[in-house]
């Protein structure tokens, strides 16, 4: 049926098989405290609550952590375990092997010294650490249905057991925020045979008290209530914000390791984890079968490795989301990105094909676009569920036209077609309401072309804002819009075809398409070999190289082939970076092109102006690789290889095995943004698993 695989039964899980998907760092990468902490992993699990941290073990950001819990899945969303500082008692001394570093600069304890390697397996964080004449692998799992992390300690060398000590620390605060000052005592009750409950407090920055509970099989649990202060986030430093916060040391597990032997300390949101606490290595062995099984139902279990990487990533993103309507089972969404960003409409339906369609999870494609139907208000998608409010918020043109052509997309991949007829109203509701125009001034004009606009408010993807000051104004007609929405036209007016409720409409859906064809040579810039940006705007038409003419190039086939082959000449030589596509050209008809900004570092202003100013995206070469398979001629090779290679190098970068949001678009080129989001790894997904694009990089 193309339903993500659930957690296997613990009680009969194997021994864990070989990883088929390994991303190693070396110690010279992985210990060291500059390289080793711009380097992040994440686990999730599925329910909004993630895990994040670098892989040498220092946090850099407010939302590093290793239990990050939803209280309105998937949103909502408090850290609640910042970290879990380990030391390994080998033969009567102490080695630390957690990392902290403080507001005065001193880094205490010092265990990334520990680290002798990092492993990415199958998505699993794993280091390998040495602790005098010992040996010590510690892993972190997600466990899914317990809304749980779980950390193991394997005994890999060593003739004599091994004592860990594991020191438990808590906050309660939302995740977008630090609180250096708290002050409130957690509720600390332990038991025997390693069970214990922590009850976090309701304080200003988290309403209500939230219960973590404890479980470590045999383990000895000490009770605390010490709070450590100024340890110091230098990512949220160097962005320009409080970078200082605290947590609470709640309580220290004391775990004995024989040789050979894999122990577990789990921390989740459920009681039923007390039941799971005497599996230790089975534990690994029923994630690693999932992610297996992931890779089986998406047919890669003999594919590259990073086509690989990026199927097992694209399964971080996907959440359950409680159905607005009335349904079987909860309904489910795509997370935009971690850590901060919750799930967008745009981004989800623009990702949708590649994380669900590509990894044939046809059951929860369709649940994703049933959830943000049964959202639908005026024609238009929510573009964002807040962490901090109930309220969708409606102010993207873009996201209903592509829902539009996710439904198409999905309806054709699953044979669904029964699923399709019956989302038919909902989408064509869509098509009525921009036709007799919605909210924000979003409408089709007499030419056929859609606009949007409203002062104050971005509307499309370009979306950054400087207080009111919208950073990258695109009100008028831009180009991007009317692409999706002959794209859109042109897929309702094939999936009408066969309803007899709706199949007169047909006509009427080719006619408004024809009007906007016809009226794309409007945007046809000759002397540049490219589109306009935006025509009609309030200071008329917009000239300047941008990317968005990719979704015209990408989803409408029936252009122009002369346009097409000079419009991808011009990108290509204008805007293409490794991995990623520039928002704007450096140079314009040999100078310097006004307002282009290569780098996105600084304070939040400084950063928002580069966003769409320069700054290049991943997701957006996902579109350039669909144009280029648009072609009558068939897509060129170079591309394709050039994608493979830098995919291959950025998996071990930045959001390890995932695909950033966003990338310098000056050399170096270094990853910024969130490390790991879904429309890139979505795009990327869908565009080299291309039926034209496959064997191209051979």
């Amino acid at each position: 049926m193309g339903t993500a695989p659930t957690t296997t039964n613990l009680s009969t899980a194997r021994e864990p098989r070989e990883p088929l998907v390994r991303i190693a760092l070396e110690r010279r990468l992985a210990a060291d405290i500059v390289e080793g902490s711009r380097r992040e992993w994440v686990l999730a699990t599925g329910a909004g609550d993630y895990a994040l941290g670098s892989v040498c073990g220092v946090a850099t950001r407010r939302y590093h952590g290793l239990l990050i819990g939803s209280s309105r899945p998937p949103i909502g969303r408090r850290m609640l375990v910042p970290f879990v500082d380990d030391d390994a008692v080998v033969d009567g001394q102490r080695f630390a092997l957690a990392t902290r570093r403080w507001a005065d600069g001193t880094i205490d304890p010092d265990g990334f010294r520990r680290i002798a390697g990092f492993t990415l397996e199958d998505g699993t964080p794993t280091w390998s650490l040495e602790a005098g004449a010992a040996r010590i692998e510690r892993r972190l799992v997600a466990l899914r249905e317990e809304r749980a992390t779980a950390i193991l300690w394997t005994l890999v060398e060593g003739a004599a057991p091994v004592r860990i000590d594991a020191r438990v620390f808590v906050t309660h605060r939302g995740h977008h925020q630090v609180d250096p000052d708290a002050n409130w005592t957690p509720d600390v009750a332990v038991a025997s045979g390693g069970r214990g409950t922590i009850v976090l407090p309701p304080n200003r920055l988290a309403e209500g008290e939230t219960t973590l509970f404890i479980a470590s099989d045999g383990a000895a649990l000490e009770r605390s209530a010490t709070w450590w202060r100024r340890h110091v986030l230098s990512e949220e430093r160097a962005r320009g914000y409080d970078s200082i916060d605290s947590a609470c040391h709640a309580l220290t597990a004391s775990i004995t390791l024989q040789p050979g032997e894999t122990r577990a300390l789990i921390i989740g949101l459920s009681p039923t984890i007390a039941s799971l606490s005497t599996i230790g290595r089975g534990l690994l062995a029923a994630e690693r079968a999932r992610r297996h099984a992931l890779l089986a139902q998406a047919e890669l279990l003999d594919a590259a490795p990073e086509m690989q990487s990026l199927a097992l990533s694209a399964d971080d993103f996907i959440v359950t989301r409680a159905r607005a309507r009335p349904g079987p089972g909860p309904g489910r969404s795509i997370l935009a990105g971690f850590p901060w960003f919750e799930d967008w409409g745009r981004d989800a339906m623009l990702s949708l094909p590649g994380l669900l369609l590509e990894t044939r999870r046809f059951d929860d494609a369709k649940l994703v676009l049933e959830t943000f139907l049964d959202h639908l208000s005026e024609g238009l998608l929510p573009n964002r569920f807040p962490d901090e409010s109930t309220t969708p918020e409606y102010h993207s043109a873009d996201a209903p036209l592509l829902a539009i052509l996710a439904a198409r997309a999905t309806a054709e991949r699953s044979k669904d077609w029964p699923w399709m007829r019956a989302r038919l109203p909902s989408l064509l509701s869509i098509i009525d309401a921009y036709r007799a125009g919605t909210r924000h001034g979003i409408r089709v004009d007499s030419d056929g072309l859609v606009c949007a606009g409203e002062r104050g408010l971005q509307l499309t993807w370009m979306d950054a804002k400087v207080g009111d000051t919208v950073v990258t104004p695109r009100a008028g007609k831009p180009i991007e819009l009317t692409a999706l929405w002959i794209a859109a036209l042109d897929a309702l007016a094939l999936m009408v075809g066969d309803d007899a409720r709706v199949a007169a409409r047909e006509d009427d859906l080719r006619a408004m398409s024809a009007r906007a064809t016809k009226s794309l040579e409007r945007f046809w810039n000759a002397p540049a070999g490219c589109f306009r940006d935006v025509v009609d705007g309030p200071d008329g038409d917009d000239s300047a190289i941008r990317p968005n003419q990719l979704f015209l190039l990408a989803y409408c086939p029936n252009i122009p082939t002369e346009w097409r082959d000079k419009a991808l000449t011009t990108i290509a030589r204008d805007l293409i970076a490794p991995l990623a596509v520039r928002t704007l050209g450096p140079r314009t008809q040999g100078q310097p092109t006004p307002g282009y900004r290569g780098r996105y570092e600084g304070d939040q202003r400084t950063r928002d102006f580069a966003y769409h100013n320069g700054t290049a995206w991943p997701f957006l070469l996902g579109l350039y690789l669909k144009a280029e398979c648009a072609r009558p001629t068939g897509p060129s090779a170079r591309p394709f290889r050039d994608a493979r290679a830098a995919l291959v190098d950025h998996l071990r970068d930045a959001g390890l095995g995932s695909v950033s949001e966003i990338v310098d678009s000056d050399a170096p080129f270094e990853p910024r943004g969130c490390p790991m989001q879904a429309w890139s790894v979505g795009l990327l997904l869908e565009a080299l698993r291309h039926p034209l694009a496959r064997g191209l990089d051979a």
